[in-house]
């Protein structure tokens, strides 16, 4: 009996570790699908999946007209005239004019320009750059060489010299050849020329207003030095310190005082003696119509000479821009008949 109660006391209460195996095994079969993966294994599919979609079809290669071969960098010298001639008719630029940093970028542009294929059908043709280089190569041979000094001819002078027709004119060394192309005579001047010379006048016509300025100030002083050795050889002063030297101080100082206060009340007005005693209103409108008329003829004067400039200026640069223009005209017309002959 003992036994059967042992029995019906263990039935009834098990033990804890039971409990918790079954608490365990009942988790697991109710969760089946919660089992924790490894972080190797995570690692290993997402590095696999982002490969997976990190993958984009490889660039098609750049196929250029004519078979042409890409640019570097390192190509300049080679590629310069067809790069001189690109600028200008595309671009309108002339390298030449162009400063190092700009013409480098230029460079770079159009090398990726070349090298996408952006670039039009005819740059990438072969006689395209031959005919630049050959362009070139003609425009140096046509251009003068620096000009030298025109030496004297005296193999010339040593023939005359034997003859009895020799004059005195005939002395000296022989004069250039280019004289004759000179253009002889003043120039037309620019409109910088002539704000330099307004300039100029400005300030001569201010220097001289100082300069007569400090002239007037030192003749005055001058003159009051003058009057007072006059006075005093006229009423000659007493003793320093002497009682008739303190009245004399006293009576300059009261007036002195008295001109003043008499000018701040406001005496009688200067009037010019021509207001006093008349003036002849015909020499009057004479001087003021001649002044007019001087004003008029400086200011005619100067509006002519900054239309002479500014003519001049324009001109040039249309000199200029029909030059720029002939020398593009010739190499299209090269590159044109180099093309269909």
């Amino acid at each position: 009996m003992g036994d059967d109660g042992y029995g019906e006391r263990e039935a009834r209460s098990p033990s804890p570790y039971r409990e918790r195996t079954h608490h365990r095994h009942h988790h697991r079969s109710r969760h089946p699908r919660s089992r924790s993966r490894s972080p190797h294994r995570e690692g290993h599919e997402s590095h696999r999946l982002k490969r997976h979609r990190s993958r984009s079809p490889p660039p098609r290669p750049v196929v250029l007209p004519y078979r042409a071969q890409k640019l570097s960098k390192h190509q300049y010298e080679e590629y310069k005239p067809l790069f001189h001639s690109y600028l200008d008719i595309q671009k309108q630029l002339n390298l030449d004019e162009l400063d190092e940093r700009e013409a480098k970028g230029r460079w770079k542009s159009f090398i990726s320009r070349w090298n996408r294929g952006d670039l039009a059908r005819s740059w990438y043709d072969p006689t395209m750059l031959k005919t630049a280089q050959e362009t070139v190569t003609a425009f140096r041979q046509r251009s003068p060489g620096p000009k030298t000094r025109a030496s004297p001819d005296y193999a010339a002078r040593s023939k005359d010299k034997d003859g009895d027709s020799q004059s005195e004119d005939d002395f000296g060394p022989a004069p250039p050849k280019d004289v004759t192309s000179r253009r002889t005579g003043p120039t037309i001047p620019r409109l910088d020329d002539l704000a330099y010379r307004d300039e100029l006048r400005d300030e001569d016509s201010t220097r001289d207003r100082g300069n007569y300025v400090d002239d007037i100030r030192y003749e005055r002083k001058q003159d009051r030095k003058v009057q007072k050795e006059r006075l005093e050889e006229l009423v000659p002063r007493a003793d320093p310190g002497s009682r008739e030297r303190q009245l004399e101080k006293k009576r300059e100082t009261t007036s002195t005082l008295q001109s003043f206060r008499d000018a701040k009340e406001g005496g009688d007005a200067e009037v010019g003696e021509a207001d006093l005693m008349g003036d002849d209103g015909v020499d009057a409108y004479k001087r003021k119509k001649m002044e007019a008329e001087r004003k008029k003829s400086e200011r005619e004067i100067r509006r002519e000479e900054i239309m002479r400039a500014r003519a001049a200026e324009r001109e040039e640069r249309l000199a200029e821009r029909r030059q720029k223009e002939e020398a593009t005209m010739t190499e299209l017309r090269a590159l044109a008949k180099a093309r269909f002959g």
